[in-house]
């Protein structure tokens, strides 16, 4: 039973990462478009939207891994 458990914690864990990813990514999309098409630098603001939004994704990703190694060790 306690390994379907920890089976279920690790989908979890990746299920939370993927969508994460995809939002932070959408929105660094969407927002970097509207600044392109506001400021008229068309694909500045895209290229450093989805950088950051893919930035922040992985910063969750180190946070996350660090919160399950110490509940772990």
């Amino acid at each position: 039973m306690d390994r379907n458990n920890n089976a279920l914690k690790y989908v979890h864990f990746g299920i939370s990462f993927g969508t994460t990813m995809a939002v932070s990514i959408y929105l660094g999309f969407k927002g970097g478009t509207w600044l392109d098409n506001r400021f008229n630098t068309y694909p500045l603001f895209l290229i450093v939207g989805i950088l950051l939004g893919v930035g922040v994704t992985f910063k969750n990703l180190l946070d996350n891994l660090k919160r399950i190694e110490k509940k772990q060790g």
